[in-house]
């Protein structure tokens, strides 16, 4: 009876594994798209975005926003000062964050090498909702950025990033502890401490 069970047991730990390991495939797999977007819709038209930033700001956008939540990830950066923030504030700071973003970061796409980023495959994961799926992304000045999209299933079926670390530096935990600082600087002034948000994040372009 008992190697019975434990027959069952190792059965459905195995089946259990397969199962976890198909559904980060759809993590993998939303990420490969993404990064394909990257390849085909920036990189490629590297010499006409970066005399156009507009164009590049609108076409970083498009894809973006198939995989990123922008007022979830406001939320997150806010922390325990998203409740006491009005709605009004929730979505200036969803835009600025959103726009400033766009605006700063886009531009470092166009020094990615195209023929050199790998999404590589799936490794151990741990036991919270999130995928990690990992890219190296190659530099055509040489240098190499290794980049884990933490990616979260909605109930739609679609996956959304959650956070994102580049060469270890997790940017969602950066991003909230720097959003606290600006609050007490500004003696907890939801208003002033947008603005000072949106001024550090120029600055870190």
């Amino acid at each position: 009876m008992n190697k019975i069970l434990s027959k069952f047991v190792l059965f459905f730990a195995v089946f259990g594994s397969v199962l976890a390991q198909a559904e980060g495939e759809g993590a993998r797999d939303a990420v490969v798209g993404m990064v394909d977007s990257f390849r085909t819709d920036i990189v490629a038209d590297k010499d006409i975005l970066s005399k156009n930033p507009d164009l590049l700001k609108e076409r970083v956008n498009n894809i973006l926003d198939k995989v990123i939540d922008f007022d979830d990830f406001s939320k997150k950066v806010m922390g325990k000062y998203y409740r006491r923030a009005s709605p009004e504030q929730r979505i200036r700071f969803a835009n600025v964050t959103k726009d400033t973003l766009l605006n700063t970061y886009g531009a470092s796409l166009l020094e990615l090498d195209a023929d050199r980023i790998k999404v590589l495959p799936l490794g151990p994961q741990g036991r919270g909702k999130e995928t990690k799926v990992n890219v190296d992304f190659e530099l055509e000045a040489g240098g190499l950025l290794n980049i884990t999209f933490f990616m979260a299933q909605e109930e739609g079926a679609n996956w959304m990033l959650s956070n994102i670390v580049i060469n270890n530096i997790n940017f969602g935990l950066t991003f909230r502890k720097q959003f606290a600082v600006m609050m007490g600087q500004n003696k907890n002034d939801i208003e002033l401490a947008i603005d000072a948000w949106k001024e550090s994040l120029a600055k870190q372009s």
